[in-house]
């Protein structure tokens, strides 16, 4: 497995993943698979593009195919920019209980 941040070139892997997440495990979310499918790929360049107060990591499996996803968001406020929040975590079926959450975790730490 192969964890890192995601970058503009990764936008339709990360696309692809984001609407099978809505579709398979549509509680989990806020918005809807119904809502996504109509974005544009640009939308998901301007979404996954890394800044100082944001970044998406992305999890690949032997054959390269993106399987998992988690987006970390920096507070703004100048007491809390030392703290952050992540967002939108998910990780395919077919890669889940191999401990990928964990792993992604280790990897921001």
């Amino acid at each position: 497995m192969n964890i890192r941040v995601l970058e503009e070139f990764d936008a339709k892997l990360y696309q692809e993943l984001r609407l099978k997440a809505l579709k398979l495990s549509p509680e989990a979310f806020g918005s809807t698979y119904e809502r996504e499918v109509q974005l544009t790929l640009d939308t998901f360049v301007e979404r996954i593009k890394p800044t100082d107060g944001k970044f998406v990591l992305g999890a690949f499996d032997e054959n390269g195919s993106l399987v998992g996803s988690v987006r970390f968001v920096r507070d703004s406020g100048m007491k809390s920019s030392h703290k952050g929040n992540v967002y939108g975590m998910y990780v395919a079926p077919e890669a889940s209980g191999q401990g990928l959450g964990k792993k992604t975790n280790a990897g921001t730490g």
